[in-house]
Formats: C-alpha cells, sequence, structure tokens
C-alpha cells in the first residue's frame, strides 16, 4: 500500500513494526489503518522522547524494543504495557536509525559502543555487528530487513551485502522506493506479511520490493 503521512512520504520515519506490534508516533488514520491491514499487528500510539518520529528513535523485533534512556515514563509504560523494553543511557540515541535488525540479527552503526551492542545483542537474543550499508552508517536508514526478506541502498558493496545477509539470515536486494530514494528505511515499513511504503513510489520500485521482500 503507497500512502503519506500529512502529505510526507517518508512513512518508514513514523512506525517501527515487529511481527505482532506497529508502534506508530503520530495519530494518522491512513497509517494506522494501512499498518493493521497490511502487516496484521496490534498498532501502539505512542511518540518516543518525545518525538512523532518513532521509525528513528527506536528499534524493535519479536523479543521486545530498544530505545534511549530520553524516554518519557508515559511513553515506556504505554510500551512496557505490551512488550519488554530495554533502556539504554548512551548519546546514541536513535536506534531505529543505528539498527537494522530482523529476528536472526542484524547490523549495527559502527561507532556503537561495543557494551551497548553486547547488552543489545543479549536483549533482543540476536547476532549483531558492526557495519555500514553503502558506506552509510545510519544503517536503519539505509536498509529493510524482515524474517524473509531485505532491500538495501544500491550503493552497498558486495562485502556490506555479504555481512548483512549473513547475520539477517535472509536474502537481501538492492533498489530504491519513493520515485528514487535510496534511503529505503525512511519510507519502507514492512515485516514477513505485508509492507506500507510512501505515496511517490513507482511500479517498478513496487516490483523491486516485492521480489526483495517476499521472495519465491
Amino acid at each position: 500500500m503507497r500512502i503519506a503521512v500529512n502529505g510526507n512520504p517518508l512513512v518508514g520515519l513514523y512506525a517501527k513494526v515487529s511481527e505482532e506490534f506497529a508502534v506508530i508516533g503520530v495519530n494518522s488514520e491512513n497509517l494506522i489503518t494501512a499498518v493493521e491491514e497490511r502487516l496484521d499487528v496490534e498498532v501502539i500510539i505512542t511518540k518516543i522522547a518525545g518525538s512523532e518520529l518513532v521509525g528513528a528513535m527506536m528499534a524493535m523485533n519479536s523479543r521486545g524494543a530498544v530505545v534511549s534512556n530520553h524516554i518519557l515514563s508515559t511513553e515506556l509504560e504505554k510500551l512496557q504495557s505490551k512488550m519488554d523494553v530495554m533502556v539504554v543511557d548512551t548519546p546514541m540515541t536513535c536506534f531505529g536509525n543505528n539498527l537494522c535488525i530482523n529476528d536472526r540479527g542484524g547490523v549495527a552503526n559502527p561507532e556503537m559502543g561495543n557494551e551497548v551492542l553486547e547488552k543489545i545483542s543479549d536483549f533482543l537474543d540476536i547476532d549483531l555487528a558492526k557495519g555500514t550499508v553503502g558506506g552509510i552508517k545510519t544503517v536503519g536508514m539505509a536498509a529493510v530487513i524482515t524474517n524473509s526478506g531485505g532491500i538495501a541502498n544500491p550503493n552497498i558493496n558486495e562485502w556490506e551485502l555479504k555481512k548483512l545477509e549473513d547475520v539477517s539470515g535472509v536474502e537481501v536486494l538492492t533498489g530504491t522506493v519513493n520515485f528514487g530514494t535510496d534511503m529505503v528505511g525512511s519510507s519502507l515499513i514492512a515485516n514477513s506479511k505485508g509492507y506500507v511504503v510512501g505515496r511517490d513510489t513507482t511500479g517498478f520500485e513496487l516490483g523491486i520490493v516485492e521480489e526483495a521482500l517476499f521472495p519465491r
């Protein structure tokens, strides 16, 4: 489904999803409806650290969610009523930008501290490796991986691609969304059941997304 949030096609900035839940930071009826219908998840409406951009602020898989210590108590309580949450005290607050994960593993911003990386790996029960995607450190914006497939910035090199595939356990293709946007994580929300993408995504781009996320 192709949508926009208040005219903005960067839908990946406003939501973070797993197989069971979606956390959405803006009370947008079309986004909420699209996510519920296409991804078959329960939606939780809350900001993270006062920001609507929860796609950038938090990381999540089926084991739980990771947020920074800037999260407000009311926001944390809302999340904890539905899932396990780890609060991390670190200067690197935007975990959605800096982690690209599924239920098996993923890559992290190479500047993330080793101690933080190990804590997150243990909490989410995944293999995490430091890496880049197309030379980009904010890997969560440069790629999207689910339990069934993945799509990455077309500038990703062979070494980066192999690392991402090895740790996530899925095949990753390259492509763009929103009429040429290579930061696919900013404009694509997905799990193994479906996806929602920015309104400006072309038919050709949709074909690549389908092939990447739901390989036959």
